[in-house]
């Protein structure tokens, strides 16, 4: 156990769980404090989450879904495990990193140039889920992506080894448990998930 304190904000972390803190904190807040190893960090509704790294049949799945999309969207910037700025609606701020975004060329260069995080609506974003997520920690995640403008969020759900497409019109996800993922992109269920025991 890891005992991090910060004047805004109290931290614990422990094997792997997201960070509880005490004080909602703002994107440069959350930029300013200091990186923790073995974790990926992110700042949802204004509280700093840490996970532990992925493993490695998550890092697979990313691989071969950016291989794919990279193919199937040549004129578009597939970005990874990039910060994704943006308020919600209840007016907290949200710097996320997707294993997956699909950017306009456009946006993407914009981002770039502003030297910190991307700020806009993504095509469609990617998350591989692995086990040690919790449940709602992913819903809040897809409902704040569509929020704030995603055109899709493709959830791969590696122990069930199923996809699961949210839209911004729809109340339910569709449920791709064999065959072909049509929409946001197009691949076999196999192909996303070759080279996995």
């Amino acid at each position: 156990m890891i005992l991090h304190s910060n004047i805004k904000q109290m931290v614990l972390y422990h094997n792997g769980m997201t960070a509880k803190t005490e004080a909602l904190l703002s994107a440069d807040e959350y930029e300013s404090l200091p990186e923790v190893d073995g974790y990926r960090d992110e700042l949802i509704e204004g509280e700093r989450v840490l996970t532990a790294f992925p493993m490695t049949p998550h890092v697979v799945v990313v691989k071969n879904l950016e291989r794919l999309l990279e193919k199937q969207f040549p004129d578009r910037q597939i970005i990874r495990e990039s910060g994704w700025y943006f308020r919600s609606a209840a007016g907290r701020e949200n710097v996320p990193g997707p294993d997956l975004m699909v950017l306009s060329d456009e946006d993407y260069q914009h981002s770039v140039q502003a030297g910190r995080w991307f700020v806009g609506k993504p095509f469609f974003v990617v998350e591989v889920i692995s086990p040690s997520e919790r449940r709602y920690r992913r819903m809040q995640k897809v409902a704040l992506y569509l929020e704030a403008g995603a055109g899709a969020v493709v959830e791969v759900v590696l122990t069930q080894r199923i996809v699961l497409v949210h839209r911004p019109e729809e109340e339910a996800a569709e449920v791709i448990r064999s065959g072909h993922i049509e929409w946001p992109f197009q691949a076999d269920l196999g192909e996303i998930l070759a080279r996995l025991p």
